[in-house]
């Protein structure tokens, strides 16, 4: 015998602290997962975001317009961060909010601008390594600092001001709710909002990565004044950006959609929402992962950031840099005075 599970009814009897989840998670599921893991992010990211903040600013002063989408690229990561500590006591506390309901809006805001911004310069990124390898003559226009600077300017209020106008309407304002940017189980104009939003964000972008990729890298082998090493600098950049892109932001978006999915299929929602809680809370979670990943393959990477960041951060000049047998340099490292 089948059961029915009614959720309007069970809506319709809860208290105020049940309000938003008709489906009764169980929320200590994810109370010690996601509290340690952000508390990770938080105290190594944070301080790992500001140090590649200054040296890549450092780096401006050049006519190299990457630091500038790189740096926003980090900024993005610093908000991401900034939001983590009081989604630590939020997920510590069994999903209970207690900052009001205004500052639940706007840390959800923040936080999906972080995400998608950080989407849009990673794009940029490659974009920019494409041109100024494939095509430094046709675009050279496109290669200057000003150029970048607005170029910046105009991702962050593409993403920043949409969500901001309607913020009421993404983020509902609710006094008596304990939940913050959560309904379980959720509703079917969420649910394509969702479906919409996680592929333009995933895979029209990771689809524009991957081209880029393989383009650039095509384009990098046929010129033969630059050195091995360059080349290799190059490459390994571009590979990382592709697989962090989909190691970091591909479970997320793969679990959302399957989750998502399911809800416009499955019979009984709220079995399915149980079924995907975790799941989806772990591709969530692991989201932050970028902001430890970002600065360090773009310090470890660039060999123009670890000689400028060198000059003013005397410990950095303990990174060995390496040289290939091709062009017979032995290895040396620079002490820290």
């Amino acid at each position: 015998m089948k059961n029915h599970f009614n959720v309007s009814a069970l809506t319709s009897l809860s208290v105020p602290v049940t309000l938003g989840n008709a489906c009764g998670i169980d929320f200590s599921q994810d109370g010690i997962f996601l509290p340690v893991l952000y508390g990770i992010f938080f105290i190594i990211g944070t301080p790992l975001n500001l140090l590649a903040l200054f040296g890549l600013y450092k780096l401006i002063q050049s006519e190299n317009v990457l630091p500038v989408y790189v740096i926003n690229l980090l900024i993005a990561d610093l908000i991401q961060l900034l939001t983590l500590p009081l989604w630590i006591d939020y997920y510590a506390n069994g999903h209970n909010w207690r900052f009001g309901p205004q500052s639940c809006q706007f840390m959800g805001l923040f936080f999906y601008i972080s995400i998608y911004s950080g989407i849009f310069f990673m794009c940029i990124i490659a974009l920019e390594r494409h041109l100024a390898i494939a095509r430094p003559l046709s675009f050279k226009y496109l290669l200057n600092l000003k150029f970048a600077r607005w170029i910046a300017l105009s991702i962050w209020i593409l993403i920043a001001v949409p969500p901001a106008i309607a913020l009421n309407k993404l983020f509902p304002k609710q006094e008596n709710y304990t939940l913050c940017i959560e309904k379980y189980p959720s509703e079917g104009s969420f649910i394509t909002y969702r479906l919409i939003t996680l592929l333009l964000s995933f895979i029209i972008p990771l689809s524009f990565i991957v081209g880029l990729h393989r383009e650039t890298v095509r384009s990098l082998m046929a010129i033969n004044r630059l050195l091995s090493e360059e080349k290799r600098s190059i490459r390994g950049l571009l590979t990382l950006l592709v697989a962090v892109f989909v190691m970091v932001l591909g479970p997320y978006h793969f679990i959302g959609c399957l989750k998502y999915v399911g809800l416009l299929i499955h019979n009984s929602p709220c079995v399915w929402e149980k079924a995907m809680f975790m799941p989806y809370q772990l591709g969530r979670g692991f989201l932050s992962l970028n902001s430890l990943l970002d600065p360090v393959f773009y310090i470890f990477l660039r060999k123009d950031f670890r000689a400028t960041a060198g000059k003013y951060l005397p410990c950095l000049r303990r990174v060995r840099n390496r040289s290939y047998r091709t062009e017979n340099v032995s290895s040396s490292t620079l002490d820290c005075s």
